[in-house]
């Protein structure tokens, strides 16, 4: 802008020949001194008409001077005047770009000074937010720990769980076989108080016929043998072997007590062949069922079995299957509805072994977001909300476009 207040070139030949006329003006003045002087000189020698001409010479001299004057000087002055008040508007143009200099330099120190609260703000929310991050980060170690130290606890249980497990079945196994002992040894008595009976019986018969005539007086006389039948009621065909039932006597002969004591025999041999007749028809069926069920896919007995709702049977039979093919296909399944057998029976604890190990050896598997999602509702159970909240989460992270991490995310908003 203080370029555009520079003189140009027609002012500057203006100022310089304003300073010539000047000079000129000083040399009239002289030169008019000078005539001056020689005027007075003259009016004493001069004639009337030199006077005259030198009068005429001196207006015209002062003509010239007031022409100067007029023209020349006031042009001067008058440029003199504009470029005195343009130097005042450069003087001003630039007391105002200074004072913008200043404005724009104190405006830019107090930016400075901003950002440099804005950056120190900044660092100090970032180590807040780290410090908070930090906390975070122990208290999830912490319950990671304590969650680990609770899975080795409840495996622990359950590993002891199993061995009680696996000595109470023995027992029962050797009580079993000693029960089937006894019923073999009971059997054998049986066959062979059976085999006594009828060969009594056949060595009686000749006796019975006899013992049918008889008289007081020497005649013959006969016997009803409907009179001397005894009723025998056996034993409910669940026993090993069947006990005879009170016999009713009826009013007979003197005569008939040998063919009431045949026909009680032949009866207790008919009642013992009915009752073991009767437990080889009852066991027949469970032995067939069993030999059935051994001949049949584990897996598949076990999700009947499921289905039926024997959660104890179905998790025998999927533990069967798993311990046949532990890396075949069916090896998730097998350990993820060991799981759910164990969640219906109420063993909770024992459940979250089983999901975890879906969990850890098949997360691939379409059925390990199940098995967290079922291994959070078990901790929801056992009352430890905070556990379960971490497993959903994890379950939400993990599997966030699975239907079970929606069940996660409205279970979550619950607790």
């Amino acid at each position: 802008m203080v370029g555009s207040f520079t003189l140009n070139d027609r002012e500057l030949e203006l100022m310089d020949s304003w300073k010539e006329g000047e000079l000129n003006m000083v040399k009239r003045f002289k030169s008019i001194a000078i005539a001056g002087c020689s005027l007075l000189l003259l009016n004493q020698c001069a004639t009337q008409d030199e006077v005259q001409s030198l009068q005429y010479q001196l207006r015209a001299v002062n003509q010239k001077l007031e022409d100067v004057r007029s023209t020349t000087v006031d042009q001067m002055q008058k440029r003199q005047a504009s470029s005195v008040s343009k130097i005042d508007q450069v003087e001003d143009e630039t007391l105002r770009i200074k004072s913008s200099i200043e404005e724009s330099a104190s405006q830019s120190v107090q930016f400075r000074e901003q950002v440099n609260r804005d950056i120190a703000g900044l660092q100090s929310s970032l180590e807040s937010m780290r410090t908070g991050q930090d906390a975070k980060i122990s208290e999830l170690t912490q319950k990671v720990a304590i969650l680990e130290e609770k899975l080795a606890l409840v495996s622990e249980n359950f590993s002891k769980a199993q061995q009680e497990r696996i000595i109470e079945a023995e027992k029962r196994a050797q009580a079993a076989a000693q029960r089937a002992e006894a019923a073999r040894q009971k059997a054998a008595q049986i066959s062979s108080t059976s085999a006594a009976a009828s060969v009594s019986a056949s060595s009686a018969t000749p006796l019975s016929a006899t013992a049918g005539t008889g008289s007081t007086t020497g005649s013959t006389f006969k016997v009803n043998p409907e009179a001397a039948k005894i009723k025998i009621a056996t034993a409910p065909s669940g026993s090993s072997g069947a006990a005879p039932g009170k016999e009713r006597e009826p009013a007979v002969s003197s005569g008939a007590t040998a063919a009431k004591k045949i026909e009680t025999a032949g009866a207790r041999e008919t009642g013992t062949a009915q009752t073991v007749s009767a437990s080889e028809k009852k066991t027949a069926p469970v032995a067939a069922t069993e030999k059935a069920g051994s001949g049949s896919d584990p897996f598949t007995q076990g999700m009947n079995q499921f289905k039926a709702k024997s959660y104890k049977e179905a998790y025998k039979s999927f533990e069967q299957s798993l311990a046949a093919n532990p890396n075949g296909s069916q090896a998730a399944k097998s350990l993820y509805y060991m799981g759910e057998s164990l969640y219906n029976q109420g063993e909770y604890d024992l459940a979250i072994l089983d999901y975890q190990k879906v969990i850890s050896n098949h997360s691939k598997d379409t059925l390990a977001s199940g098995a967290l999602l079922k291994q959070g509702m078990a901790f929801e159970k056992l009352t430890d909300h905070e556990t379960a909240k971490i497993i959903y989460k994890k379950l939400i992270n993990d599997y966030g476009g699975s239907s079970e991490a929606a069940q996660a995310k409205e279970r979550l908003g619950k607790l």
